[in-house]
């Protein structure tokens, strides 16, 4: 027999060495979980960090995203209460939105709207710190064609033209409060907010100069619509709205009749429509005019694009 025979033929021996190597397995498991722990830390803190939803506002409608972005760049994150291809005049709120609205410092209104006051007590209840400010202070409003508070029995706001962002003019002012409010809510990007606010002013000016070149030559300064949106658009470049709503009503066939002889004599043959509404009535009112009817979409993201280019089919007029 060998002195090797003898080691491993000893049982206390052998009890030593075998809890040698399990203490040696052990060590080596525990220094690689530890060596995994540091691995996972490191990739995490190397990953990019999330963008912080601290800096939440919200806003009526879409254009109004627009008007924020101008001024705050990518600073923000912008929560629109009437997404695009919905209607402020049949709101209802999403979850999603109640999600976002919760977390914003503030809700820029247009503070004409008949969901906007509807809405207020409630998404206050929410957010007990949320700040409302309304961006159409300070604007001379028009009185509403379209009193939607008679078919609920209430006063709402929309005993005013609520469409203030139609007019670049008025914008001027929306842009004001706009930037008041951010620099109230976010005062560490003040100094941003104020430079790109002047840029967006100096944008403003320009368009308007541009509509008014467009409309210059027009001789026949009426606007044939659908539903009354352009009545502050009309107000500043001196047009003459003209609706086929009464009341905020499907016009009556006796309405309709005074309409179609009033673009006989005025020789009127273009009929506006928002996109939003069914154009059945405009459709008929151009066939007996001779005339063809044009879609626009004062509810879309790109400001200035749509000015512009309702700008042009009012021009277009013959």
């Amino acid at each position: 027999m060998t002195n090797n025979d003898n080691i491993f033929s000893n049982p206390e021996i052998e009890l030593s060495l075998i809890e040698n190597v399990n203490t040696r397995l052990s060590f080596n498991l525990n220094m690689k979980k530890f060596l995994y722990l540091i691995i996972t830390i490191i990739l995490f803190a190397c990953q990019p960090k999330q963008k912080e939803t601290t800096n939440m506002v919200s806003v009526s409608i879409l254009p109004q995203k627009y008007f924020i972005e101008q001024i705050a760049g990518e600073l923000l994150h912008v929560n629109v209460l009437v997404p695009p291809g919905s209607s402020p005049h049949n709101y209802s709120v999403l979850p999603s939105q109640m999600k976002d609205l919760a977390k914003s410092k503030v809700w820029l209104q247009i503070g004409l709207l008949t969901f906007e006051d509807a809405w207020k007590d409630k998404f206050a209840e929410i957010n007990k710190n949320l700040v409302i400010v309304k961006c159409s202070e300070g604007i001379e409003p028009i009185a509403g064609s379209d009193h939607e508070e008679e078919s609920h029995g209430h006063e709402h706001a929309e005993a005013f033209d609520p469409h203030v962002w139609l007019a670049p003019a008025e914008v001027k002012t929306m842009a004001q409060n706009t930037l008041n409010a951010l620099n109230s809510s976010f005062p560490e990007h003040a100094t941003t907010f104020r430079h790109n606010y002047s840029r967006f002013i100096s944008k403003i000016d320009s368009l308007s100069e541009q509509i008014e070149m467009k409309l210059a030559p027009l001789t026949n300064r009426n606007i044939l619509i659908f539903h009354p949106a352009l009545g502050y658009y009309a107000r500043q470049f001196k047009l003459e709205q003209i609706p086929l709503e009464l009341d905020g009503k499907e016009p009556s066939p006796k309405h309709m009749k005074t309409i179609v002889d009033l673009a006989r004599d005025q020789n009127i043959r273009v009929i506006f429509i928002q996109k939003e509404f069914d154009a059945e009535n405009a459709l008929q009112l151009s066939r007996e005019i001779g005339g063809e009817v044009i879609t626009i979409d004062p509810l879309d993201y790109n400001w200035e694009k749509q000015m512009l280019d309702i700008s042009e089919k009012i021009a277009a007029q013959k």
